[in-house]
């Protein structure tokens, strides 16, 4: 597993590629995978200023 600090960098770099279309919308999800074999679910929440939080990640086995 990938420290918890590399996997947010990630996910906050591929942020932009899933905000969600409904600017309603106050919680986001996606997956991605690390080479070799490493996947990950990471989640936001839109906090009070409208601005994307990283919240947790988990570990998906494929």
């Amino acid at each position: 597993m990938q420290p918890k600090e590399q996997i947010e960098a990630i996910a906050n770099t591929l942020l932009p590629s899933f905000i969600p279309k409904n600017g309603q919308e106050t919680t986001l999800s996606f997956h991605f995978t690390l080479p070799p074999n490493n996947n990950y679910k990471v989640f936001f929440e839109k906090d009070a200023k409208a601005k994307w939080q990283f919240i947790r990640f988990e570990e998906v086995e494929r």
